[in-house]
């Protein structure tokens, strides 16, 4: 027989026996991670880019609703950049949070939630700024 020794080769099952501790493990650790990450987008926070990449990777629609809410929150970032004074700065913030306020009321969501807390840490960012600070 060539010289190959049969009795090493271990059935398929024992090697799926032996793996599986390994992979559930990488499951929970995945879904360690993937909490972490919602987590992230329940307090508002930007997302980085591997973080992104593993709701790509993981958790499509999550994925879908993260990518959403960064373009909300950047387009909400250039209007307040945009502002003439702080009372208008702070006027956009009341629109914006009424706004979601309104479909809130339609029925209540994480992602509602999570648009909310974006806004509100944009909006915090921003008063930090010192573009705010040279306002009137």
């Amino acid at each position: 027989m060539n010289g190959v020794n049969v009795k090493s080769v271990q059935p398929v099952s024992e090697y799926f026996k032996t793996m599986q501790p390994y992979k559930d493990a990488r499951a929970a650790m995945n879904q360690s991670r993937l909490a972490a990450i919602r987590n992230t987008l329940m307090l508002g926070k930007e997302l980085r880019t591997d973080e992104l990449d593993d709701l790509q990777r993981h958790d499509p629609n999550l994925h879908h609703q993260a990518m959403s809410l960064s373009m909300e929150r950047q387009a909400y970032e250039d209007a307040l950049q945009h502002s003439r004074s702080k009372a208008d700065a702070n006027y956009y913030n009341t629109f914006k949070l009424m706004q979601i306020a309104g479909q809130l009321k339609q029925g209540g969501s994480e992602e509602q939630l999570m648009r909310t807390n974006a806004i509100q840490e944009a909006h915090r960012e921003f008063v930090r700024s010192s573009k705010y600070a040279s306002l009137e």
